[in-house]
């Protein structure tokens, strides 16, 4: 895909993003930053584009894993599932004739399809296991019916994983958002200095530069001045009980409002969640709770607004419902 040249970087995805402060690297080192090249801010540039890239590439990382560990979590239910079906089919033949194995396991009923009402069956199913497993009529599957035991234990430990790995892609989306903010800040600064000296945006010299020259008039929007930009949102959330989330949210940086959107996995596209919650003082931690929510797989995107009604830098956070 080739670079986009941009006067509002601000509006750029996290990727391309990290491509156009690369750019502005590399111009900043080229003839063409000349005669009117910031040396001022030229080095504290470099650290801060570099700062938000590796943040970004440990964001992709902890995204991954996220994804990976909600797979394994899956692959564990699937792996319950799969042995209650064996018990369900299996105690029936432990005994020639009518027998009530099936309703004294609590097995007569449908298969469940959440997740913890899979586990709750599989914990109570063990119980039952654990104290009827000495009986002779068990001998034949005491081997098979134990792997039960192993098979929870995994289910608990792939929970653990997904919870730790949920948490620090929550830390780590924070950090490429403090990143991408600072980076922001002394774009803007550097952009602002070359239009000082080159205050027409159609003039030729913008070719040569990472924004790009624009018509004027109405379609060249005035700089923001930081921190009136609204900033990304500093946010995690957390599954609070069976089908609700709670999202809590901090550091707007000059927004006004915060709307919140969900895609459902499988889904074409989001939906909104709230029309704007008003933000009294960027400073404090809020939270919003969502409830009601299937047990899938869910992205939340945390966009806000300044008094103009600018979209500034949305936050966008995974979460797999139990």
């Amino acid at each position: 895909m080739a670079f986009q040249h941009t006067r509002r970087p601000e509006k750029l995805s996290d990727d391309d993003y990290g491509e156009f402060s690369v750019k502005m690297k590399q111009f900043l080192a080229e003839d063409n930053s000349l005669p009117y090249r910031p040396t001022q801010f030229v080095a504290e540039q470099i650290v801060r584009a570099d700062a938000y890239n590796a943040a970004l590439d440990e964001f992709k990382a902890a995204e991954s894993n996220m994804h990976t560990s909600s797979r394994v979590v899956k692959a564990a239910v699937d792996g319950i599932s799969a042995k209650l079906l064996w018990f369900k089919y299996i105690l029936p033949t432990m005994i020639i004739g009518p027998d009530t194995l099936i309703e004294e396991f609590g097995l007569d009923g449908e298969m469940p399809e959440e997740y913890a009402k899979i586990k709750n069956l599989g914990d109570e199913v063990l119980t039952h296991w654990n104290a009827r497993r000495a009986e002779p009529i068990f001998a034949p599957i005491v081997a098979d019916g134990d792997l039960l035991a192993g098979i929870l234990a995994s289910y608990d430990s792939a929970v653990a994983a997904q919870n730790t790995a949920q948490n620090v892609y929550s830390m780590k989306s924070v950090a490429k958002n403090e990143a991408r903010d600072s980076h922001h800040e002394i774009e803007r600064e550097i952009f602002n200095w070359y239009r000082a000296h080159y205050p027409k945006p159609e003039d030729d010299y913008w070719v040569k530069t990472p924004w790009g020259k624009s018509s004027g008039g109405e379609g060249e929007p005035p700089a923001p001045v930081w921190p009136d930009w609204p900033g990304p949102v500093e946010g995690s959330i957390a599954q609070m009980t069976e089908g609700l989330v709670r999202i809590t949210y901090s550091g707007l940086n000059g927004g006004k409002t915060l709307r919140i959107e969900r895609l459902k996995h499988g889904d074409p596209e989001y939906v909104p969640v709230t029309d704007g919650l008003p933000i009294d003082d960027p400073e404090e931690l809020t939270t919003f709770d969502d409830d009601h929510l299937d047990k899938v797989t869910y992205t939340y995107k945390l966009t806000p607004f300044n008094e103009a009604m600018e979209a500034g830098v949305p936050l966008e956070i995974e979460i797999t419902i139990f």
